[in-house]
């Protein structure tokens, strides 16, 4: 009896056979290579597209998604990897959509992690660098995760640091902060004007697994003189595009094709 299961092991010969292309491949490359018919190999494609795994140009090319080179698989290198990738293209449209930097963040230990960000074009913008951590309590990352965490967990969080006065509109006191976490709860979304950084405004959106626990957060930071007249425009944008990651992340591979790929491939052409 075999030991293996025929489609498992497809899915990771196609995977294997794209991490080894350098310059991608077309769906009749792969077909050849793996000595697959065309119609299963572009299902197989398309699932793995779907969830992230793969990208697709113009000229209809796969290449494995630069998140899993950089990050692993999730499972044995960096756990947001498949995040990461599904979020890039949601992140594009959405800056592009707000005019706006697009942060992605999730909790590392005591803090919040940037994992991924599309910056503005605009000559004056928000910016940070990869991987900087900040603090639960006075950011739009920050508090989101808290709201949609655990009772417990959330009262960690908001004494996992102290709460320094970070500019003078920051929030310290504890019965303040968690009437705000309970509303950022209620709203579904939180905005920190200019608490964590003088000048800069953060507006941040949950981000669900697939079990509905709080994963990760959206967030466009904007310069705070902008957002005003950009509010509501922001706020929609923003909580539709998180709220698309989470269904990503929650549906499986088969539901994915139908509600994923208009999302990951717009824009491409026919399959070659």
């Amino acid at each position: 009896m075999s030991e293996t299961v025929r489609s498992a092991a497809r899915v990771l010969d196609v995977l294997e056979h794209l991490a080894g292309a350098q310059d991608g491949a077309s769906l009749s490359e792969v077909c050849h290579a793996l000595e697959l018919p065309k119609s299963s190999t572009l299902m197989l494609l398309r699932t793995v597209l779907a969830r992230g795994y793969v990208t697709k140009d113009e000229a209809d090319r796969y290449r494995l998604n630069d998140s899993f080179r950089s990050y692993g698989f999730g499972w044995g290198g960096h756990r947001f990897a498949r995040l990461i990738a599904l979020s890039s293209p949601v992140m594009h449209e959405l800056c592009q959509a707000v005019d706006e930097t697009v942060l992605l963040g999730a909790e590392e230990g005591p803090v919040v992690r940037t994992l991924a960000k599309v910056v503005s074009e605009q000559v004056i913008r928000y910016d940070v660098a990869l991987a900087s951590p900040s603090p639960f309590y006075c950011t739009a990352m920050g508090r989101t995760i808290m709201a949609f965490s655990l009772k417990e967990k959330r009262e960690a969080m908001l004494l996992a640091s102290p709460r320094a006065k970070i500019t003078p509109h920051t929030v310290t006191d504890l019965k303040a902060l968690r009437a705000i976490v309970k509303q950022v709860r209620d709203q579904g979304y939180a905005v920190v004007e200019e608490e964590f950084a003088a000048g800069g405004t953060g507006i941040a959106a949950p981000i669900f697994d697939g079990h509905g626990a709080i994963f990760a957060t959206l967030d466009v930071g904007c310069v705070s003189k902008r957002f005003p007249a950009k509010r509501s425009r922001i706020i929609r944008e923003l909580v539709a595009a998180a709220t698309t990651l989470s269904h990503l992340l929650k549906t499986t591979a088969d539901d994915t094709l139908g509600a994923g790929i208009g999302i990951i491939e717009k824009g491409v052409g026919h399959e070659q």
